[in-house]
């Protein structure tokens, strides 16, 4: 899969372009954790990469507001263990 913003929408189901400009944010703000946490640079065609990102920017577009009854120190355990998968194999290699 390709990392476009038509994409993240689609994965988010979201028809509108209101939030457009907020959603790009949030996959670069994605990218940049990934990369801090993991210190892998984030390559097209990378899968586990990608869904990592779709995750990231799912988690914290539905998680915006600034009063939530929702814990927000603690991202979702299946965007854990991609990041740290990402870490632990390091570069994508392209084939």
């Amino acid at each position: 899969m390709e990392l476009t913003l038509d994409n993240i929408k689609s994965y988010l189901r979201i028809t509108h372009n209101v939030d457009d400009s907020y959603l790009t944010s949030l996959i670069q703000l994605a990218k940049h954790f990934i990369k801090e946490q993991t210190g892998v640079e984030y390559i097209e065609g990378d899968e586990v990469y990608c869904q990592a990102i779709m995750l990231m920017v799912g988690f914290y577009y539905d998680n915006r507001q600034a009063i939530s009854d929702k814990s927000m120190v603690n991202v979702p355990f299946s965007l854990d263990c991609m990041i740290k998968h990402i870490g632990i194999r390091g570069e994508f290699k392209v084939e």
